[in-house]
């Protein structure tokens, strides 16, 4: 899951172990994105950690958006992944804390000088004897939700620079592995499992998007529009 984890942080993870526990036959894809298990989900002698909390979540059949949403289930996720977190930090892959840190920093900033400014100009308007001081409360509020906007996507990312190059190098020497793979499920037929076993790396690298146009478009089709990408 290093790979997942890199390119898209803990929501990459949760998309490619959905993927691989559908490939294996643990869970199917139900209308209205929900996501079910299947009676094969007794047999979990080979699963993993991760792969055991997810299927416990998917008891009630949720639907897409409501697995990224369940902050209990990320934080035990996240935890599971602390080794693959620390070995991915070790190579210096990832967004060092500090950036967050910074992030926290400037927004702090940013809103206290935006209410100052803010508080500034109703006393100016009080003191014009002007009681309407909504447009001036929308365009605070608004001011104060761009600067948080822009700190997300400035710092979402999971990956430092160094680690986009990194995932940049792999995508473009994979490429031709994943036409391979995309051509086996390009047209009906049998159902070819293009991505299971070692194979599954690749959607961990170039997401579920990938799919579309395939036999297998279901997914990129699921989890399309749902919050919680590369949201780590």
């Amino acid at each position: 899951m290093e790979v997942a984890y890199l390119a898209g942080g803990l929501s990459q993870v949760i998309r490619t172990l959905i993927y691989d526990l559908d490939e294996r036959g643990y869970v199917t894809l139900e209308q209205e994105t929900r996501i079910k298990r299947t009676e094969k989900d007794k047999e979990t002698s080979s699963l993993s950690n991760l792969e055991l909390r997810l299927l416990k979540k998917l008891e009630t059949a949720p639907k897409a958006q409501e697995i990224f949403d369940d902050q209990i289930l990320r934080q035990d996720l996240m935890r599971l992944l602390l080794p693959v977190h620390a070995r991915l930090d070790a190579q210096k892959l990832l967004q060092p804390a500090s950036v967050q840190h910074v992030r926290r920093l400037m927004e702090g900033l940013s809103t206290a000088a935006i209410l100052s400014f803010a508080g500034f100009k109703l006393s100016i308007l009080l003191a014009d004897g002007r009681s309407n001081i909504s447009y001036l409360l929308f365009l605070v509020l608004a001011a104060i939700a761009l600067v948080f906007a822009l700190g997300y996507v400035a710092t979402r990312r999971v990956a430092s620079r160094r680690g986009r190059a990194y995932l940049a190098k792999m995508q473009d020497a994979f490429k031709h592995k994943l036409d391979e793979s995309l051509e086996m499920i390009r047209s009906p037929g049998p159902q070819a499992r293009a991505f299971s076993g070692a194979a599954l790396y690749l959607i961990g690298l170039y997401g579920l998007g990938v799919l579309k146009g395939t036999t297998e478009a279901k997914f990129a089709e699921t989890f399309e529009g749902v919050a919680g990408d590369r949201d780590e």
